[in-house]
């Protein structure tokens, strides 16, 4: 039936430009093109591509220059948009927790005035981020609602809610009849039909410009209609003790920085996957399924050839084969003619009704200091043994990572204030939004669409910026810390944070460089040089990379080949990280 297939059609391409998904489905299209007398044209639809070669490499990866690239000549719609800003006080413990109605009224209390106030009567999306915080602001609209003795218009949406409440929610919105905000995580971003909605509330400054700009798409579609986006900033209240860097006052800066690349168009390139061998060893389960056996040339040219698992060589493809036959894994056995059969495991493994999915559920990592948990967290970046992360208001040092048991054991880290935001829980931001953050402070321009409390936000982080001496210098001295700020994105500067915990320094990943700890700016500068004139190889950085098992069915997966691959996908970072130490360097007017 499918060998016959005239066309495929992939709407919201840009989703499938990285990701588990996207290996996924390259492969599926690859096996496709294997059962078909012609192969079948492929069209590609997005709203949302940055470098449309980028898509069109995706598409044919065979023959890129092939793809016809029609782009709509339509205009976009008219956008009106703000940004809002509040400050939680410093008594503030758990900023997402549910409302008190004793004492001083949180930040997200005053947005969820600001939510129900000016959404309530029409279809909207409010984009929370965390499902704790889906939770807490759809709970406190529900409480405006009750109040007002008026029906609840506010419904939260994520993995975790019942298939059953999560459609009925989509109904109302695809519907139209009633008035509905839906308020959710990523998961009304796409793919889901629930039409058009009048407004777009983002909580928070954005992380990436391709979700600000698929989540604003919701809004604006009919002819002469303006989309219209509403960001929500939260910063907190300064102490006299508070660290220096809360006082550039980047939560304000980042939305600001986000909106000016909106405005230009900006769309991150696809980020680096850590899903390969997942989809991999996946792939070669399955076709082994559909073939009744396969040979292990016939294997490798189909799923390793031209596309995205083309980052597995016949060494790293054969070192899987080898893996999955071992008698631990039991997933594959080799017949006498070669060809390579389910084992018993693999019989189990293929049989189950999960199996084809090969996207797994947030999974939260568990926390744990002498033996007592600490709470839970979702990790989206990189660890490892000796880097220092913040949580529940302190600084803990992480002390082994236990990939397979999702546990991270930490101890206690001495310290006085920290930043308020910690990267190892966020969405990874990218170079360019880095950088234009350091744009909006050194610039003097002041954009209309900041309410007053954001052009105060702006205008203390802009005097912070002079005053700390960040337009001459990267180094910023903390206490006994020193915040090296590179202005890069969340990939190289977790590359520079193992380089220098390779150098025996305790470091903290931030979203626009590094913080060294118990080390002043000269020391810093030392080791930087040192990076610089001699930078270590990406090889002996991924061996301090510790949460590698991140995908699926990564578990099966030889921890060799894991880190070799993340070494590979880190490579360029790897070669630029002796140049951005210099440029680190020269900016202190050092005399490197």
């Amino acid at each position: 039936m499918l060998a016959s297939l005239d066309f495929i059609v992939i709407d919201e391409l840009h989703a499938f430009l990285n990701g588990p998904r996207g290996l996924h489905l390259a492969s599926l299209l690859r096996r496709l093109d294997d059962l078909a007398v012609k192969p079948a044209r492929r069209i590609g639809l997005s709203a949302t591509i940055g470098d449309l070669s980028v898509a069109a490499l995706w598409l044919r990866p065979e023959n890129p220059s092939s793809v016809v690239i029609v782009e709509s000549a339509a205009d976009s719609p008219e956008l009106r948009l703000q940004v809002r800003a509040y400050a939680d006080s410093e008594e503030v413990e758990d900023s997402d927790g549910l409302e008190n109605e004793e004492g001083t009224p949180t930040a997200l209390d005053l947005i969820a005035d600001h939510v129900f106030a000016n959404l309530r009567g029409s279809n909207n999306l409010a984009f929370a981020g965390s499902r704790k915080r889906v939770e807490a602001l759809a709970d406190r609209l529900r409480i405006r609602s009750e109040r007002a003795a008026v029906p609840n218009e506010f419904f939260p949406h994520h993995g975790s809610l019942s298939k059953e409440l999560r459609e009925e929610l989509e109904d109302r919105l695809k519907k139209g009849d009633v008035p509905t905000t839906g308020v959710a995580t990523t998961t009304l971003e796409l793919g889901i039909d629930i039409g058009s909605v009048k407004s777009v509330a983002q909580i928070g400054a954005p992380r990436s410009l391709a979700s600000l700009r698929q989540r604003l798409g919701r809004s604006g579609r009919r002819r002469g209609i303006p989309a219209v986006l509403r960001i929500y900033v939260r910063e907190r209240s300064l102490a006299a003790d508070s660290d220096p860097l809360d006082q550039l006052r980047l939560e304000t800066v980042r939305a600001t920085a986000s909106v000016r690349l909106l405005i230009e168009r900006f769309v991150e390139p696809p980020s680096i996957t850590s899903a390969t061998a997942t989809v991999a060893l996946h792939q070669t389960l399955s076709m082994i399924v559909q073939e009744g056996g396969a040979r292990a040339d016939r294997l490798f040219r189909l799923l390793c050839g031209a596309g995205p698992l083309s980052a597995l060589d016949k060494t790293d493809y054969v070192e899987l084969l080898r893996s999955m036959a071992s008698p631990e894994q039991g997933l594959i056995e080799q017949a006498p003619d070669g060809t390579i059969m389910l084992g018993e495991i693999g019989e189990r493994l293929t049989g189950a009704r999960d199996f084809y999915a090969i996207f797994s559920t947030d999974e939260e990592w568990r926390l744990v200091s002498g033996g007592r948990t600490l709470g839970t967290i979702p990790v989206s970046n990189p660890v490892g043994t000796g880097a220092v992360i913040s949580f529940a208001g302190q600084r803990w040092r992480i002390v082994t990572v236990d990939d397979r048991g999702k546990v991270i054991e930490v101890e206690r880290h001495r310290s006085g204030k920290i930043p308020k935001f910690d990267a190892l829980m966020n969405e990874p931001i990218h170079d360019r939004l880095a950088a234009e953050m350091q744009a909006v402070l050194s610039s003097m321009e002041t954009p209309a669409y900041l309410d007053v409390a954001a052009i105060d936000f702006l205008e203390q982080g802009r005097a912070a910026y002079k005053l700390l001496g960040l337009d001459d210098s990267q180094f910023l001295q903390a206490g006994k810390d020193t915040h090296i700020l590179t202005w890069r994105g969340t990939d190289a500067n977790s590359v520079l944070a193992f380089a220098l915990v390779s150098a025996g320094l305790e470091c903290v990943v931030l979203d626009v460089g590094v913080t060294v700890l118990e080390t002043t700016p000269d020391e810093a500068a030392a080791i930087l040089r040192q990076v610089a004139e001699r930078p270590p190889d990406i090889e002996s950085i991924a061996g301090f990379v510790e949460n590698l098992r991140t995908a699926k069915f990564d578990e099966m997966v030889p921890e060799t080949l894991l880190r070799r691959l993340w070494a590979r996908a880190h490579s360029r970072i790897g070669e630029d990280l002796g140049m951005m130490a210099g440029e680190v360097l020269v900016s202190r007017n050092s005399s490197f």
